[in-house]
């Protein structure tokens, strides 16, 4: 094989490796000066390519215009990198189509040889003013804040091979010759010293970038606020920022229990033997007493080393004072309950209480009073002795809640039930017009039937006297997304705006005769059940009561 096609083979086989490299660099390392000089180092390749093959090809065949134009091209693209690195230029279409209409212009004028050699020494010319162009904007300047290392390097080589473009333009040379060699070496000379000059500066922006990363972090931890701890899988502390040092001594190279927990043992649900399995997007958060009466919140993450180990990143925020603020606001809301639940208690018996006192004042002086007036006396302290037994009942069934017994159950019979009350009772509730409507595919489930009895007639007796014994009362029962849900609807003249939140407050009631704890009780029973009560109601419209019931448990 001749020794030029074996030097061409070499060469093109070098710049596709060099081009394969820019390639792999660029997958990490997306910088737009060096995206515009990938490009560029491929259209060498392609020229190189070409060159190649019109040397294996039959004499006829000549490449030379594919070749000017893959020249052209990669020119084009190693000005806009020195453009994008020098002033941050991004390439528009124009400046596309600028290039590609040079480039075809010099396809369309055909061979080299068939239009003269002043085509051809002008191109090589401009071509290489060009690439010395781009070597000056790539010189280095202290003053525009750049100094990545190789970008000297790389402004001389792209000066020199302008230079070489130029020069060569005025050298006849004949392949195989010793100026053939040594024009051939100073070319790829120039393009290795190129590409070493690349590499090098990508790299160094990349270690800069890599740098400032590291300080950024090291400042960010450095000033955190909470303690930082890197935890080894057999509980040894790698790392430990300032801040865990203060709060909690030396820890590095100790085990993280030793220092954070006061009985000096492995915390309660520690993530560490799955941190394999964890979910660095979710942090497992540990609340644990620590030494001298603390407490400690950690959140838990896993941190994944280069090498392929695991370890926890365990953030630790002492939460004493706002554990003991809690249980202070906590204590003065019990204390605050405990005075306003007195305070009703206090007012709901005072009136039966004086009408006790008063009836029994007239009874003990025993004289002037009638058969008729004694008895009529009696009755009213049978009543609101009776009065005053609902109203302790209640309350103690407010302060003391029976836990609900739960049993597989049919809601049908419970709803069904309270219609029947409803509509036993004449005295309230004679001119209600009842309408059922229920789901059969609703399953039996595990609830107290008792207490939602009981919480179904509270409800609907509250709308039966809101429309004081006229109007319509609805009860519905359906199945919605894996809730029980019973929803009780009257037409009744509804509740004010103002007065919607406090339904459910203790001793709240509207009603002249009312303790106000049915709605507080009913809310109590439904959540007990894991459930939710939900009201709607607008004045003069009516009011919707909704419960919700899930059916977790129903049989199978």
């Amino acid at each position: 094989m001749p020794a030029p096609l074996v030097l061409k083979f070499i060469s093109t086989l070098a710049f596709a490796i060099q081009f394969l490299i820019f390639v792999y660099l660029y997958q990490s390392h997306r910088i737009r000066f060096f995206h515009y000089l990938l490009w560029g180092w491929g259209f060498f390749t392609v020229s190189k390519g070409l060159k190649l093959a019109e040397a294996v090809l039959p004499a006829g065949v000549r490449l030379d215009p594919l070749m000017d134009a893959a020249g052209i091209a990669a020119l084009f693209c190693v000005l806009v990198g020195a453009a994008a690195y020098r002033w941050d230029y991004r390439m528009r279409g124009r400046d596309a189509l600028v290039a590609g209409s040079f480039a075809l212009a010099v396809v369309m004028l055909g061979e080299r040889s068939a239009t003269g050699p002043g085509l051809e020494l002008g191109l090589g010319i401009i071509l290489g003013l060009a690439q010395a162009a781009a070597g000056l904007a790539f010189w280095p300047r202290p003053s525009a804040g750049m100094a990545y290392r190789g970008a000297g390097l790389l402004a001389a080589s792209f000066l020199m091979w302008g230079l070489y473009r130029i020069a060569t333009g005025f050298v006849a040379v004949e392949s195989g010759s010793t100026t053939y060699y040594a024009v051939h070496g100073a070319f790829i000379c120039f393009y290795f010293l190129s590409t070493f000059a690349i590499i090098i500066m990508v790299l160094d922006r990349a270690r800069n970038e890599m740098r400032s990363l590291k300080e950024f972090n090291e400042r960010l931890v450095q000033g955190l606020r909470e303690g930082l701890a890197l935890v080894a899988g057999d509980f040894t502390v790698r790392y430990s920022n300032p801040r865990m040092i203060e709060q909690f001594g030396p820890t590095e190279g100790r085990r993280c229990y030793e220092r954070l927990t006061v009985d000096g043992k492995p915390c309660p649900g520690c993530p560490l033997e799955r941190r394999h399995e964890m979910d660095g997007q979710r942090p497992v958060h540990l609340e644990v007493d620590g030494v001298g009466g603390r407490h400690l919140l950690l959140s838990c993450s896993p941190v994944r080393q280069p090498d392929g180990e695991v370890l926890l990143l365990e953030l630790v925020a002492d939460v004493t004072e706002q554990t003991q603020m809690r249980e202070r606001l906590q204590q003065a809301e019990r204390l605050a309950a405990a005075g306003e639940l007195a305070a009703g208690v206090a007012h709901e018996i005072r009136n039966p209480m004086a009408a006790i006192v008063n009836a029994t004042t007239l009874l003990a002086a025993g004289t002037g009073l009638t058969d008729e007036e004694y008895a009529s006396t009696l009755s009213a302290v049978r009543t609101e002795a009776r009065r005053l037994n609902r109203i302790l009942s209640e309350f103690l069934l407010f302060a003391r809640p029976r836990a609900p017994e739960r049993r597989l159950s049919d809601i049908a019979e419970v709803v069904e039930r309270v219609a029947s009350l409803i509509r036993e009772d004449r005295a309230r509730a004679a001119g209600v017009e009842l309408d059922v409507r229920m789901d059969r595919s609703v399953p039996v489930f595990r609830f107290d039937p008792d207490q939602m009895i009981q919480v179904l007639w509270n409800i609907a007796l509250n709308g039966v006297e809101a429309m004081e014994g006229q109007g319509r009362l609805r009860l519905d029962v359906e199945q919605v997304n894996g809730d029980v849900v019973i929803s009780v609807a009257d037409t009744g003249r509804g509740i004010p705006p103002g007065d919607r939140a406090r339904v459910f407050d203790p001793f709240y009631s509207r009603k002249p005769a009312g303790t106000g704890l049915g709605l507080t009780i009913a809310q109590r029973i439904v959540a007990a059940h894991g459930g939710r009560i939900e009201l709607n109601s607008a004045p003069g419209r009516g009011t919707r009561v909704r419960i919700a019931l899930p059916l977790a448990l129903a049989a199978p």
